[in-house]
């Protein structure tokens, strides 16, 4: 004997999952579009790099996918054993997160190492600069004949017209 609203909630032939309204798949899409129309407008105006790009038009294609396959978030769901396909859509949202928290520590640490190669660098060639202008003052605080002598190699005395050996 069966209960008498069965028939009704789930009828013959239909499966027993429910699948989205499609008011929401189209929501889902558009947002898609969206999110890809930004980040090409992003990298049109120079605001984001292409390598950053790709992660996120990654991350839209993959739900425009879930939004035009009707069936594929609840197959994907089930097959990791998530019965709860909003579930399954978190658990892949975290895992892009988790993948982009990854890259973006990946790239602040060897922008550190580079900033900190830089900064050496710069503090290498102030050292340089300092030495070479105190050697130019030296040079311009000695007398005419001094310098002279240390150009031609021979003692100022010897060019001011002194006694030579």
């Amino acid at each position: 004997m069966s209960a008498p609203g069965l028939a009704a909630i789930a009828p013959v032939g239909r499966s027993t999952h429910l699948a989205p309204p499609i008011s929401q798949r189209v929501e889902v899409v558009l947002v898609a579009l969206l999110v890809c129309a930004f980040i090409f407008e992003l990298v049109r105006r120079k605001r984001l790099m292409e390598r950053y790009a790709l992660l996120w038009l990654l991350a839209g294609a993959i739900v425009l996918v879930l939004g035009l396959w009707q069936g594929l978030l609840t197959t994907l769901a089930h097959a990791v054993g998530i019965y709860y396909a909003p579930s399954a859509l978190f658990a892949i949202a975290f895992l892009f997160v988790i993948v982009m928290l990854v890259h973006f520590s990946t790239t602040v640490s060897r922008l550190a190492d580079q900033n900190k190669q830089l900064a050496q660098r710069v503090a290498l060639l102030r050292t340089m600069l300092e030495e070479h202008r105190r050697e130019r003052e030296q040079a311009h605080a000695q007398p005419p004949a001094a310098a002279a002598a240390d150009a031609q190699g021979r003692p100022a005395e010897e060019l001011a017209g002194g006694h030579s050996p």
